[in-house]
């Protein structure tokens, strides 16, 4: 499996991160694993090597994020809710897509959490049959207004509540669905969003999240910190 970085991105959140293209090839064994440092989990015995290579490239992602830290030689495996499991003193969030993947990390006492997310854009007639689902009545004026802004208004929204989700989970400890954030305002590089329904004691209703944004080549990704 071969890895290149993905040099035209750059980070808006100040934290050490990885991202890299992978290819996909038509077997991936526990020894290609092995060859990076990186443990094969047992819950992958049974996948298909798209789900692997996602895996595998993620987890390298975060190897090299991590030794911008000095970090050697550790693990990052998968809790029982399937979130990533980091060193001890460690933040980090971790999102692949088709044939891209990257990692994040920041110390624990920087923020509560981290989250990204990279989506190839969906095409404009899934926009059209999904944005119901995805867009809140609380929401779809500001939404309407990003839609005259950018060319993927609902993979940019969606993206933006996976960050969301990823950097509030470890101050939440369970899942929720994308109508707990509501769009409120975006600027050329940001969203924000309010939480409309109280989440746990650190994530009162009517918290404030930015999230950033930026689009590349028929990609985007989302940067939360919370």
């Amino acid at each position: 499996m071969q890895f290149q970085p993905i040099t035209e991105l750059n980070c808006l959140l100040p934290q050490p991160f990885s991202a890299l293209r992978f290819s996909v090839p038509e077997l991936i064994t526990p020894q290609d694993f092995a060859a990076f440092g990186i443990t094969f989990p047992d819950n992958l015995r049974s996948a298909v090597p798209k789900r692997r290579a996602e895996y595998l490239a993620g987890r390298k992602c975060a190897q090299q994020a991590l030794l911008q830290f000095g970090i050697k030689n550790v693990q990052v495996g998968t809790g029982e809710n399937r979130a990533p499991v980091w060193p001890p003193g460690v933040l980090g969030t971790i999102t692949h897509s088709n044939n891209l993947a990257l990692a994040m990390v920041t110390r624990i006492g920087t923020c509560r959490g981290i989250g990204a997310d990279i989506e190839n854009f969906m095409s404009q007639q899934q926009e059209l049959e999904l944005k119901d689902l995805m867009v809140y009545p609380g929401e779809q004026q500001q939404f309407a207004l990003l839609s005259r802004q950018i060319v993927c208004p609902l993979t940019l929204v969606f993206s933006a509540k996976e960050s969301i989700f990823k950097a509030l989970y470890p101050s939440v400890n369970q899942y929720f669905g994308f109508e707990a954030a509501a769009l409120t305002g975006f600027n050329e590089n940001c969203l924000w969003f309010t939480i409309t329904t109280a989440l746990s004691d650190r994530v009162p209703a009517g918290s404030n999240l930015t999230v950033w944004y930026q689009l590349f080549d028929g990609w985007l990704l989302t940067e939360c910190q919370f």
